[in-house]
């Protein structure tokens, strides 16, 4: 990490706050007034700062971080106090006055669970709460005096943390919060880097960009457009102080991302570079240089304009200004050029069309037309003329925001209380669990286990005249007549049994409570809640047992609610990101048990000095936890820290100060190596399976999405229809969704121990073509809107149905292979052979149309020829994803070593298959 990085870090504002809280905290504990309050336990103020009430990146953040946990703690306070005071009312040496704590503490650890899984917002919330309850009612056994004392220590420890952060937030922080627009500019600005790098490599004489480097500039916007959600979702539900609500710049999160996919559609890396290209394609080089230049300049000039008000607009860094009138003028002026040259660009797209057709048409040698070059340029300015209608819309948006600055003052922000707001969880949280807040299990995984929906309508079919276009909830029993029914019901029980059974009212609450029980049973926030209490009550099962007992006695000196407590932080909702926190605590434990040590031999019980290595230790704890991506490790060397330094001054002992390192190291370590046995035996979710699953959904969702595509282009009415196109941008998003938490799964998989190696490069190649599929079926949607529909849909509905037919095959094989993990047939339908069928009677039905008229389809001629390109696309991806899945999961051959000299006969039969239309999964040419 150069050393600029960790400079900046270290002298931000957050950086000065923490080591401010620290030093306080540390001066509280060591003044002895002060540190009475907290009974012998009150180096805790340090633990619990640096575990729930840590300085956060602005003031807004720091304010919700304070009531959210200080109401946890005070709901572990109190139910604490309560079983407490329960357990008082019964003799200290009865089993009731140890099972009431017990109990308590394991349903405390239940919902917390359940709430941190379920409600990521709240996930310090609840950890405070248990921490409370672990340390209170682990203690001595229940004895009236102890109830309200212990109360009172830990009220004073967890506010005197949180009142200690807010001031020194509050000293030094910011309220604004620019997070969201920040991620908005540099999106923007990538963007535009990306575009000029796609002209240069086009049109420049000679450049310096490789494919390289372009792709690495692809990927960075892919992740930058994903992180505009997760951004917006946070600070949708933040409190802030501004002039604009964060709702003013979402639409700026749907056009970066169609901005995004025009740039990987429309100039993919293996066309987009046209230096030096032959002598006739010069000469169609040359008659789009001119306004495709023309148009990206005008479209860098306007993404400029609009990152640069949207800065100004939320008050980024060095942006402060009362009136934003400069930047609204730029815009217009950015707007007028963008509508003249994309204009233009259209004019110039149709003469040359017209051109090329003619001289195609009239030239003797057509082997010598260029037509990939032409294709591929007309590919590259349809792909920008889209980029100009997405960025005409961001400028009006900008507009807006330019406006509303001019006419409001700044004002507090806050978030609206609902479920949504509690799902998503805080931006500068410290969490190791990169799946934290995202929805892994969208389908039950036991789905073996589990009828089906159509299962289900069969099965009650059989015992009632079922409606299957009704739903599965509204049933209708066969009649039978009065007379019967009594006959049953006096002859035969088990009959009036069935009978029943099969009624209506009956069969409605069977499957309303079969659906109930399903999703319990398949809930990843009731298992982790399960986790949690189980290994909460094993783990504390000395804590209860008789006093005088051994179990007692070792628990009460080793302190073993250290135990607990690290095993609370660190079981994740997941196998790999447990493993990640497991032995990043580890290492954060060795750290700060051996400072902590150093410490104690240097200072002793001197106060002074303890407070200067304790604040001092702050400084490269700072740094990990804003500076890198192990911010685990710094956090549990902080609370390593404390209870071996202060604990010789608060309450001196015979113990050497060696012993108690090893032992509270032991005792955090163990609950770690707790918490990665339960994790890992106990409902795992390996995120191997996971990813497996999700990449099956994800390749049934790009098959639908298909599907409708091409009913959408077979049935035009309907695909222009309102809620039409709000189902296609829907199912766009979802896809979307899935492949982010693919990539998330990806990440996560690093971490999970595996004594078989992964294949992690294969997993990410898969996710990368996913990702390329789903940007060519977009292109495919925007290229569809304009191509000539007689000439290019209804003449050739055969090819176009044997296209469409292959192509969600191959995707059906995919998509059962990662579900199944079974081998993929060894031939399957030809898509390419299909687009080569199709390209044909295409080419044929424009010429003939041509012929008939020189001036028919226009312009709409140019986006028929830019859609067969991004279809040869979208076989060649389909085709790369084949080939993928083919390495991963193996293929079902039966054709293997064919000997053509043999069989003869065959062998011509079997090239003439392969002729028309079947893709072999093993590459091979019978």
């Amino acid at each position: 990490m150069p050393l600029s990085t960790i400079h900046t870090g270290l002298m931000s504002r957050r950086a000065f706050a923490r080591i401010l809280s620290t030093f306080l905290c540390s001066t509280i504990i060591a003044i002895r007034p002060f540190s009475r309050l907290g009974g012998p336990v009150a180096f805790l103020v340090l633990t619990v700062k640096e575990l729930v009430f840590s300085v956060q990146e602005d003031l807004a953040q720091q304010l919700e971080l304070t009531v959210f946990n200080i109401v946890g703690a005070l709901f572990g306070v109190g139910l604490s106090t309560l079983a407490k005071y329960i357990a008082s009312r019964f003799h200290e040496t009865s089993v009731c006055a140890r099972a009431i704590p017990a109990l308590f503490l394991v349903g405390i650890s239940f919902v917390a669970g359940l709430l941190k899984s379920r409600l990521p917002r709240l996930q310090l919330a609840t950890r405070i709460s248990c921490f409370v309850a672990i340390w209170t009612l682990t203690g001595d056994p229940a004895i009236r005096f102890n109830v309200i004392k212990d109360a009172t220590d830990f009220l004073w420890i967890s506010i005197s943390a949180a009142v200690i952060c807010l001031v020194s937030a509050m000293l030094l922080l910011r309220w604004s919060s620019t997070h969201l627009a920040t991620e908005v500019a540099a999106a923007f600005s990538g963007l535009r880097e990306c575009l000029s790098m796609s002209l240069d490599r086009a049109f420049a004489e000679s450049t310096s960009h490789d494919t390289t480097a372009l792709r690495l500039i692809h990927e960075g916007l892919l992740k930058r457009s994903i992180a505009l959600n997760a951004a917006y979702a946070r600070a949708a539900f933040e409190l802030r102080i501004g002039r604009l609500s964060v709702k003013s710049i979402k639409s700026f999160i749907g056009i970066v991302e169609h901005l995004r996919r025009e740039l990987s559609w429309g100039m993919s890396f293996s066309r987009a570079n046209f230096s030096h290209p032959e002598c006739r394609a010069s000469k169609t080089l040359s008659a789009f240089q001119g306004p495709v230049l023309d148009l990206g300049h005008a479209l860098l000039l306007s993404m400029n304009a609009v990152e640069r008000v949207v800065l100004i607009a939320f008050d980024g860094p060095g942006t402060h200004k009362s009136s934003i009138g400069a930047e609204a003028k730029g815009l217009q002026i950015a707007g007028q050029e963008l509508l003249i040259a994309c204009n233009s660009a259209r004019l110039q797209l149709q003469k040359i069309s017209d051109e090329f057709d003619i001289e195609q048409r009239t030239s003797s040698d057509a082997d010598h037309t260029p037509q990939g070059e032409f294709f591929d340029l007309c590919l590259f300015m349809i792909s920008m003329i889209q980029m100009a209608h997405d960025t005409r819309h961001a400028i009006r948006v900008a507009q807006r925001i330019s406006t509303l600055y001019e006419s409001t003052r700044p004002r507090l922000w806050y978030p609206r209380l609902s479920s949504a707001w509690l799902g998503v969880a805080p931006r500068a949280y410290v969490s190791d669990d990169d799946t934290a807040g995202v929805a892994l299990d969208i389908e039950p995984l036991e789905t073996s286990t589990s009828l089906s929906e159509a299962e289900t309508q069969e099965g009650l079919a059989e015992q009632v005249d079922f409606k299957p276009s009704r739903g599965v909830s509204h049933v209708c029993v066969l009649r039978r007549t009065k007379s019967r029914e009594i006959a049953i019901s006096w002859r035969s029980p088990s009959s009036l049994v069935y009978y029943l059974w099969s009624r209506p009212l009956f069969l409605h609450y069977r499957v309303r409570l079969s659906k109930i029980l399903r999703s319990i049973q398949h809930s990843p926030h009731f298992r982790h809640a399960f986790k949690n209490a189980l290994g909460v009550a094993l783990l504390s099962i000395p804590a209860f047992m008789s006093k005088g007992s051994a179990g007692r006695d070792w628990f009460t000196a080793a302190h073993g609610q250290w135990m607990i407590v690290s095993y609370v932080w660190v079981l994740e909702t997941n196998t790999g990101a447990t493993w990640r926190v497991g032995y990043l605590r580890i290492s954060g434990t060795i750290v700060g048990a051996i400072y902590a040590y150093m410490v104690w031999v240097i200072c002793k019980t001197n106060p002074y000095g303890i407070v200067v290595m304790v604040t001092a230790s702050d400084i490269p704890v700072s740094w990990l936890i804003m500076c890198t991506n192990i911010g685990s490790l710094g956090t549990v060397a902080a609370v390593t820290i404390p209870p071996i330094v202060f604990t010789p001054y608060l309450q001196p002992s015979t113990v050497s100060i060696a012993e108690l390192s090893l032992l509270r190291g032991l005792m955090i370590g163990a609950g770690i190596v707790a918490a990665l046995v339960v994790n890992h035996f106990i409902f795992p979710r390996h995120c191997r399976m996971l990813f497996l699953l999700n990449t099956s959904r994800t390749l049934r969702l790009l098959s639908e999405l298909y599907l409708k595509l091409s009913r959408d282009m077979f049935q035009r009415g309907l695909a222009n229809a309102p809620p039409d196109k709000f189902k296609t941008l829907k199912l766009e998003l979802e896809i979307r969704s899935c492949l982010h938490r693919l990539g998330v799964l990806i990440t996560t998989m690093n971490d999970e121990l595996s004594l078989l190696p992964k294949p992690m490069r294969m997993y990410r190649q898969v996710v990368s073509t996913l990702q390329k599929v789903l940007d060519l079926f977009t292109g495919l949607r925007k290229v569809r809107e304009n191509i000539p529909r007689k000439e290019t849909v209804t003449t050739v509905f055969k090819e176009r149905r044997e296209l469409v037919s292959c192509v969600c095959i191959t995707l059906f094989a995919c998509e059962h292979a990662f579900r199944a993990r079974q081998p993929i047939p060894q031939f399957l339908p030809s898509a390419r052979h299909a687009l080569q069928a199709l390209t044909t009677q295409v080419d044929e039905s424009i010429h003939r149309a041509r012929d008939e008229d020189h001036e028919a389809m226009g312009l709409s001629l140019v986006y028929a020829y830019a859609e067969t390109e991004v279809m040869h696309d979208m076989v060649t991806t389909i085709e790369e994803l084949l080939e993928s899945t083919q390495k991963l999961f193996g293929t079902s051959a039966w054709l293997t070593n064919f000997d053509q000299s043999h069989y003869s006969s065959a062998a011509s039969s079997v090239h003439e298959d392969h002729q028309h239309g079947w893709y072999s999964t093993l590459h091979l040419d019978p």
